[in-house]
């Protein structure tokens, strides 16, 4: 079986649902286009919009705090701005994640939603360029779709693959190839990717997709079963270009 690239998303608000892409538009040494681009933070979190930085997720709403954001189906315009929340399929909230004046609904639904009390205030993030990814060089990431199946033989159960949160899945015949591309240049389509390193899997990954609840302990499988607690890898565009499902992946 070859090497071929499955589904490529992004997740434009950090800790919330994912959207689907067929194409994908790379910058180099960029994230995707509207990639983690926004965060709820749990209170004031000291972020500046103006002189962006890195800042820990535990300022967030994320899974590995709220795993019952989980449940959650949100879906988000680039054009207009607005983002719209669903919970068993009816919409409970819209608001424009690029208008400050229009997101009192958005912060007052999920305010109440979440299981715990909030730190303080909930607030809208975003800074034009900037990613709220969990390593600072704002990277993307890869699964091996046959990795992740290892693991649910191990566990015996089935797992969404989207709890891992992914921009890109793709098949192999061999599990756990990509580790041993760490280092290596990757050529997905016509475009070169620099693999940086393992993805270090944290609780975020225990949520269930459906029910909000944590059911698994996917960093404790790992390290039980493979003696590490990793899932996928960290890579890094070398060029510009345009990747989509069915490109073929390979070291170089």
């Amino acid at each position: 079986m070859p090497n071929k690239l499955t589904a490529i998303y992004r997740y434009p608000v950090k800790g919330f649902s994912a959207q689907a892409l067929e194409v994908a538009d790379i910058e180099a040494g960029k994230p995707l286009k509207w990639d983690r681009a926004f965060a709820i933070e749990n209170g004031p979190s000291g972020f500046d919009a103006s002189e962006p930085e890195h800042i820990s997720k535990n300022a967030f709403l994320v899974l590995m705090r709220q795993p019952e954001l989980a449940r959650l189906k949100t879906d988000f315009d680039p054009q207009s701005g607005l983002m719209t929340i669903k919970l068993d399929d009816e919409i409970k909230a819209k608001g424009n994640l690029l208008d400050h004046k229009d997101q009192n609904e958005l912060i007052s639904f999920l305010e109440n939603f979440c299981e715990k009390p909030l730190r303080g205030k909930a607030g809208v993030l975003h800074s034009q360029g900037h990613a709220f990814t969990d390593s600072r060089t704002q990277d993307m990431t890869l699964i091996n779709l046959a990795s992740l199946r290892t693991l649910e033989e191990k566990i015996g159960c089935t797992l969404d693959p989207l709890r891992f949160r992914a921009n890109f899945y793709f098949d192999s015949a061999t599990p756990w190839i990509e580790h041993d591309w760490v280092g290596q240049k990757l050529q997905i389509g016509d475009v070169t990717f620099h693999a940086r390193k393992r993805t270090q899997r944290c609780a975020a990954t225990n949520a269930n997709l459906v029910t909000g609840k944590r059911d698994q302990m996917i960093p404790k499988a790992l390290m039980q079963h493979f003696d590490h607690a990793d899932m996928g890898i960290h890579i890094v565009a070398e060029q510009a270009g345009q990747i989509q499902i069915g490109d073929s992946i390979k070291a170089t």
